[in-house]
């Protein structure tokens, strides 16, 4: 089991709705999210239960951390391209409920 399969399954949890997380997802990938001047910074562009995603809107890539055990997974980097088509499957199997 990957980051990635971790990612899918908790999305596909059918207990906690992840359409709004989903939407936010998108559209970050559109809009780049306007600086936030925490203290500490936060260490996640977005973040779910169990993972942070890092956006890297210089190179258009997505990085899916698995926050809970970091050691446990590999992080894995995709790019803009793969990671919407991805965040589109899932949005798509959540409405048909087809997993």
């Amino acid at each position: 089991m990957s980051v990635l399969d971790s990612f899918v399954e908790e999305m596909l949890q059918p207990e906690v709705p992840k359409r709004v997380l989903l939407e936010r997802l998108l559209q970050g990938l559109e809009k780049e999210k306007p600086p936030q001047f925490k203290i500490p910074a936060p260490a996640y562009t977005f973040e779910s239960n169990l993972h942070g995603l890092i956006y890297d809107y210089q190179k258009k890539e997505v990085t899916i951390h698995y926050k809970v055990a970091p050691a446990v997974y590999e992080d894995l980097t995709v790019s803009f391209m793969t990671f919407k088509a991805l965040l589109e499957g899932i949005a798509i199997c959540i409405r048909m409920q087809k997993w």
